[in-house]
């Protein structure tokens, strides 16, 4: 249901909506603002116009003003305000303020639906789960080794700068003591290479040396591993989609498919928002302390670099004595691009070696247990009966194809997630008979006729809608689903001088 209008909304969306009309060019049909506003910014689409010929032009208004004004003047205690506003040239204008609907991420006003969170306190499950951990629980890494490595690497860059005394000008080491402090604060132990080398120094003191990464001091490291891990804050529902599932890019995966883990233990960091972590909670492939990447350009998920800190160490060490760096030696500033070939996207494997060691992990891939369907074009659902790892389906069909059954689907133990938007269902009711069914989208259509076989659902985390027409369109919805009158607000009104 939705809650009574606030009049002092009211009159400032009745004034942005003259803004929007002022500024729209001749022959507009429809102006409209899609946008969100919180205690620190504003963002969002808009305002766009759309023409008689079907095309869109952009306008014109002063919408930051008038969007952190709405947010001041919100009383349902919003962290962050969708605000939807759609005006006609006949003077008439529609508007919601939501705190729990926002467009889904990753698409323009025209293309991207609605996602409702009706359990905030719910979280989307965690794919990485789902996966068995390593075949091998042992650790690649070698504790004299690593240090051996540390000490030749450090020797390297210096001979290159034509400067020394090596390990000497790097940090003081941390005690035994220490380190074993430390491990009990981060809960999780250190793996035996990263342990030895914090006896030997205490990180790098900004030198930047790890593939251009600062190597952390341990009492940053504990700080860190603590504190807020904004790279994965993406992990509610408002940010979700069934499509953001993620992976390491492996047919067999060494790390498991999530958006951080408690045993990722974060090491080094760059300038630019990315991190080195030694993983000790691996998926099937993975060795404990092997080195991943995470954090701003990894949105799809880590990305597995070396087996353990003691092979990061012996790239290193292998590109400077080949030759495989770039750098101002003249300056003298420590600065190095170096050559290592360690792997930065999904997919890539250092030393072109394939993520299974074999000649192209075809068989791995097909072994692989399915987390996330596809159905696509006349496809049915019933090879997917009873299927014990399944978590997500998604249908895109043809609008030529041929309504399917979800009725193989329900006596899947582990799913959770369905987006029909692009599908045709002959038997929606059956969505009713899915308790665990946490993630829904679908049409307007499909979900009237769901609501009209089944009433309100129960048990959903989140709901889509996919092609909400309009904020009266998007707020009939919300009430029909029976979310708290709080969570959405319509606004409908006139123009000044429209009758």
């Amino acid at each position: 249901m939705t809650s009574p209008q606030n009049p002092g909304v009211t009159a400032l969306l009745q004034r942005m909506a003259h803004s929007m009309a002022k500024g729209a060019p001749k022959g507009w049909q429809r102006a409209s603002i899609s946008a969100c506003a919180d205690q620190h910014s504003t963002g969002g689409y808009g305002p766009v116009n759309v023409l008689a010929n079907g095309k869109s032009r952009p306008g014109s208004m002063r919408a930051p003003e008038y969007l952190k004004r709405v947010f001041e003047l919100d009383d349902t205690g919003a962290d962050e305000l969708t605000i939807e506003l759609v005006v006609h040239p006949d003077g008439r204008f529609e508007a919601t303020t939501s705190r729990a609907i926002v467009r889904q991420p990753g698409g323009t006003p025209g293309e991207a639906g609605h996602v409702y969170v009706l359990r905030p306190d719910v979280r989307p499950p965690d794919a990485g789960d789902l996966q068995a951990g390593p075949t091998d629980p042992t650790q690649a890494g070698d504790p004299q080794e690593a240090v051996r490595l540390l000490s030749a690497y450090i020797r390297k860059r210096e001979e290159i700068f034509e400067r020394g005394p090596g390990l000497q000008t790097l940090p003081d080491p941390r005690s035994a003591d220490e380190i074993e402090h430390a491990e009990r604060a981060l809960g999780v132990p250190l793996p035996d290479d990263l342990r030895a080398l914090y006896a030997v120094a205490d990180g790098d003191d900004g030198r930047r040396l790890l593939d251009r990464h600062i190597w952390l001091a341990l009492d940053h490291v504990v700080s860190l591993h603590h504190a807020d891990r904004w790279w994965a804050a993406g992990t509610t529902w408002k940010h979700f989609t069934l499509g953001s599932l993620r992976s390491d890019g492996m047919p067999r995966p060494t790390v498991r498919a999530s958006a951080d883990r408690r045993g990722w233990i974060v090491f080094a960091e760059s300038t630019g928002g990315d991190f080195l972590a030694v993983d000790m909670d691996p998926a099937e492939s993975g060795r404990p302390g092997q080195v991943i990447r995470v954090g701003m350009h990894h949105d799809d998920g880590p990305v597995f670099v070396a087996d353990s800190v003691t092979e990061l160490l012996r790239l290193h060490l292998a590109a400077l004595e080949r030759g495989d760096y770039r750098g101002d030696v003249a300056a003298g500033d420590g600065e190095l691009w170096i050559e290592t070939g360690l792997p930065r996207r999904h997919g890539e494997a250092a030393h072109g070696d394939t993520a299974d060691g074999g000649s192209d992990g075809a068989d791995a891939a097909a072994e692989a247990p399915v987390h996330h369907a596809y159905v696509t074009c006349d496809a049915e659902l019933a090879p997917l009966a009873g299927h014990p790892t399944l978590t997500a389906v998604t249908v895109q069909q043809a609008e030529t194809a041929e309504a399917l059954s979800l009725a193989p689907l329900r006596n899947c133990p582990r799913l959770y997630g369905l987006d029909l938007s692009q599908a045709k269902v002959r038997d929606i009711e059956v969505l009713a008979g899915m308790p665990g069914l946490q993630y829904l989208s679908m049409r307007e259509e499909q979900w009237h006729k769901r609501t009209e076989h089944t009433g309100r659902p129960s048990g959903l985390a989140a709901a889509v809608i996919a092609d909400a027409s309009s904020p009266e369109t998007l707020a009939a919805w919300a009430a029909s689903l029976g979310g708290d009158a709080d969570d959405i607000r319509f606004y409908t009104g006139r123009l000044p001088g429209h009758v």
